[in-house]
């Protein structure tokens, strides 16, 4: 039986444990990475540092694997979708281009009658402090926020005077929820 190869976009957390787990099922892994000191090049079978708009090297990347996956939201649409002319992509990049964007998501998600925390769209500062019953919440970005980047906790009316952001990229107001 041939060697599969698997295509990991993103060399994070994700991609070092896929990569790990990989090899236990003999499926060699090629990761594919924007950043020279991702820690899944110590776990992989190849590693391939490129900016995410690189066609040589994604070009490259496509031919050596059988089958692509990523291991983060923020890869750009247009480089999954290339990709994915030439070798299966999974998950499909429509469903990265949804999980890119927090309201897209979460009123998709809500569409499909799965509930999530109470949340709302923020265009600007202002409006935050008529939406007292959403606080204590969680400010986040709409788009290229993970792990805690892009987030900013909200107690009460009096943190929202201290906060400093460029509310021009668009933001998600959530209600913490008491678990």
């Amino acid at each position: 039986m041939s060697e599969i190869s698997l295509g990991i976009i993103g060399g994070g957390q994700l991609g070092s444990m896929l990569s790990i787990s990989a090899r236990k099922l003999n499926i060699k892994t090629i990761i594919y990475s924007d950043d020279k000191d991702a820690p899944a090049q110590n776990f992989c079978n190849e590693f391939i540092f490129a900016s995410y708009d690189d066609k040589d090297k994604i070009n490259d990347f496509v031919q050596k694997v059988d089958i692509i996956t990523y291991e983060f939201e923020n890869i750009p649409y247009e480089t999954l979708s290339e990709m994915n002319k030439l070798k299966t992509v999974s998950p499909k990049p429509s469903v990265n281009r949804l999980i890119q964007h927090r309201l897209a998501e979460k009123d998709f998600i809500n569409k499909l009658n799965i509930r999530t925390t109470q949340y709302i769209s923020i265009e600007k500062k202002s409006q935050i402090n008529a939406l007292q019953n959403f606080l204590p919440g969680l400010l986040k970005t709409t788009t290229l926020g993970y792990d805690g980047k892009g987030q900013y906790l909200i107690n009460s009316i009096e943190d929202v005077k201290n906060l400093n952001v460029d509310f021009s990229k668009g933001y998600i107001l959530e209600k913490i929820v008491k678990l």
